[in-house]
């Protein structure tokens, strides 16, 4: 009998032992998920702040080339409404809306020239079309871009442009 209760308690403190080496290994398991899975994440964040810098960094830039590129097509739409109402003849008048983009902040009309003046972040330019019209020399103030009407009218064979 002792001899059984010997054995008994010997399979007891075996099982008890595997026990303990499975629980020790499902930790072990489990710990070396969370590993990867922190390793995982900081090569996503590696790659992924850097290039979130760049982008911010650089979207007002963009934004600024993308007004010039805005500004050239508004000044070839001026171009294109003076052309309209100097080939018409004397006595024509039209009435247009023209959208001028962010960062513009004036309009001139000189000659056959329409200048768009596009200022930001210390970067200035001028964006100049010409036309066979002959404009009557203005210039106007414009509030950071937005929707103008503007009433082209021919007299004597000078287009003449008003802001509405």
């Amino acid at each position: 009998m002792a001899m059984a209760k010997r054995t008994t308690l010997e399979m007891k403190r075996n099982t008890y032992g595997q026990i303990a080496k499975a629980e020790s290994a499902r930790r072990h398991a489990r710990g070396q998920v969370a590993i990867e899975f922190l390793a995982v994440v900081s090569f996503f964040l590696l790659i992924s702040v850097p290039l979130f810098l760049y982008f911010y960094s650089s979207a007002p830039q963009k934004e600024y080339y993308a007004s010039l590129s805005q500004a050239e097509s508004s000044a070839d739409q001026i171009v294109k409404y003076g052309e309209l109402v100097f080939t018409q003849g004397n006595g024509t008048n039209v009435t247009k809306l023209v959208v001028l983009p962010k960062h513009v902040t004036r309009l001139t009309l000189n000659a056959s020239h329409v200048v768009l003046h596009v200022e930001s972040m210390g970067l200035v330019t001028d964006v100049v079309r010409s036309g066979p019209v002959n404009f009557t020399t203005a210039q106007y103030p414009i509030s950071d871009g937005g929707s103008y009407l503007f009433t082209f009218t021919n007299i004597n064979g000078n287009v003449h442009v008003t802001k509405s």
